[in-house]
């Protein structure tokens, strides 16, 4: 039976990053995903961080062909909208997503990772992020109130058992730009019917978050 990785779970983290990685030439995705299976999550006195590893769908495929969900594809074209508005897709090798209570213990592990991880991959993408005013949008949206509960959340998002990548899940990360200018003069009891953001531009990753067995 396959544990879900911790992270994918954890509540109450003030600070976030992830970390998208490419693989440098000449190296396998095999090889990529011994190595960011073997990092550890610090458990510390002064707070631990989560740590949540993800695969490009075809790199996992390729490194674990058994258990890859074969109707799983990455951000590998630009997915495009209404009025011709595209979605960028910028699909890169792998991610970390890490997590934690304060961002100097995030981005020690952060640095750490990338380290261990430089002969292998290069950073293609950092972002560090935070929640705001408790959980809200730029708009004053308060986002997630109805997300299930800890009770509900594996059965809803993870791979069932049995399956090819059983205990895992889908990750989609997203990167948008606001018009926090725009966004600051509206008023909120037309926010949710106008949707005051305005999308300058957009990325996304698609990838498989594995789990421990």
């Amino acid at each position: 039976m396959s544990t879900p990785q911790g992270g994918i779970f954890a509540l109450g983290t003030a600070s976030h990053a992830y970390l998208e990685f490419d693989l440098v030439d000449g190296r396998e995705g095999r090889e990529l995903v011994a190595a960011i299976s073997s990092l550890r999550e610090p458990r510390t006195t002064m707070g631990g961080v989560n740590l949540v590893a993800g695969f490009r769908p075809e790199l996992w495929r390729r490194a674990a062909p058994e258990d890859s969900p074969e109707d799983l594809d990455g951000f590998n074209e630009d997915l495009v909208g209404v009025d011709d508005y595209a979605m960028p897709a910028t699909q890169h090798d792998a991610v970390l997503w890490l997590s934690g209570s304060a961002y100097d213990v995030v981005f020690e592990v952060a640095r750490n990772a990338i380290g261990e991880l430089a002969l292998l991959a290069s950073v293609a993408e950092e972002t560090s992020s935070w929640p705001y005013l408790h959980d809200r949008d730029l708009t004053g949206f308060i986002d997630g109130t109805e997300n299930p509960t800890l009770v509900d959340a594996p059965e809803l998002v993870l791979i069932p058992e049995g399956s090819p990548g059983g205990g895992g899940t889908v990750l989609l990360l997203q990167k948008w730009s606001h018009d926090a200018a725009s966004s600051s003069k509206t008023r909120l009891t037309t926010r949710m019917s106008r949707a005051p953001i305005r999308i300058a531009s957009g990325r996304s990753f698609a990838g498989t978050c594995r789990t421990g067995r």
